[in-house]
């Protein structure tokens, strides 16, 4: 830090400069956390979502793992994500005639078939 000036034009642009280095990623690990990841570029993140309705079947899982594919392909990062209604119900628990089959996860996990879809067509977990 500079030293000390009586000028308070000077101190106060000193105090936004040590404010806007607070919470970036560094590579020292200081005891900060930044939610923002190292290589992050601002504006160049972009969201695809794919939506439909809660009949199973329907291929939203296919379409969505192969649109990743596509993207994966290009040399672009892609991170699947599923929501469901049901977060506190076990997968194994529910009715494969209505929701499709159980997959098991390479860590034993039983969850919904189509991130078993994920997997596979990404290479990824």
């Amino acid at each position: 830090m500079p030293p000390f000036t009586d000028d308070p034009t000077s101190r106060a642009s000193q105090d936004a400069i040590d404010l806007s280095q607070h919470g970036k990623s560094t590579k020292d690990h200081s005891e900060f956390l930044s939610a923002v990841p190292d290589g992050y570029q601002k504006g160049r993140t972009r969201y695809v979502a794919v939506l439909g309705t809660v009949m199973s079947g329907l291929g939203k899982g296919i379409f969505s793992s192969s649109l990743a594919k596509l993207l994966k392909d290009k040399g672009l990062s892609v991170a699947p994500i599923k929501l469901e209604g049901y977060l506190n119900v076990d997968s194994g628990t529910l009715n494969p005639y209505r929701h499709g089959e159980v997959f098991v996860l390479d860590d034993g996990t039983e969850t919904d078939m189509d991130l078993g879809t994920y997997e596979r067509m990404l290479d990824q977990n």
